[in-house]
């Protein structure tokens, strides 16, 4: 009878070894199938993001690049009056800050950085902000780069000589900050 005893919990346990590794296999296919489908969820979201992403970042540089131009009395900068400057501030402020949740800190950081070099905001209640760069400079005289269409009023909109940012920060705050968005996206400089 000893012997029927140890062949039965031999059997025992191979039915159950038999009935758990299907089970097993099951479960295990389970979890593996539900961490694949979480994996292609969020590399499908990190790709839509990028994409917004790129999006944005095509329609922001041209119009950085713009102000970059300006501010460092490089190509085009002629045919900008002062107040267009501002208003291309407004709207690049306008579609940064809506898209925000789309950048990183350091992207929103880099932003306010090139733009606290280039504008002085909340100068006073009801005033626009100043332009931190002057209007003549080693470089040209905006004055008469832009002609008769200069009105005298555009002078009070740019900073005194001591309060303006020099063209070498202009451009370091620019480079961090296309440098940043280029991050975003993926894209690295060496």
């Amino acid at each position: 009878m000893a012997a029927q005893s140890s062949w039965n919990s031999l059997e025992i346990a191979k039915l159950v070894v038999g009935v758990l590794t299907p089970v097993t296999v099951a479960v295990l296919g389970a979890v593996f199938a539900r961490a694949l489908k979480r994996a292609e969820t969020r590399q499908w979201f990190n790709q839509k993001l990028v994409e917004k992403r790129v999006d944005l970042i095509g329609q922001l540089l041209p119009e950085l690049n713009d102000l970059l131009c300006y501010y460092t009395w490089v190509g085009e900068w002629q045919t900008t009056a002062p107040p267009d400057i501002i208003a291309r501030k407004r709207r690049l402020d306008r579609l940064f800050h809506a898209n925000r949740s789309f950048f990183s800190g350091a992207a929103a950081a880099a932003y306010g950085s090139f733009m606290d070099g280039l504008f002085q905001t909340y100068v006073a209640p009801g005033q626009g902000p100043r332009l931190r760069t002057g209007v003549t400079s080693r470089h040209g005289d905006r004055r008469k780069a832009f002609g008769s269409g200069w009105r005298r009023e555009w002078a009070g909109l740019f900073l005194p000589d001591g309060e303006q940012t020099s063209r070498e920060e202009v451009r370091r705050r620019y480079d961090a900050l296309v440098g940043v968005l280029g991050a975003e996206i993926g894209v690295t400089t060496s």
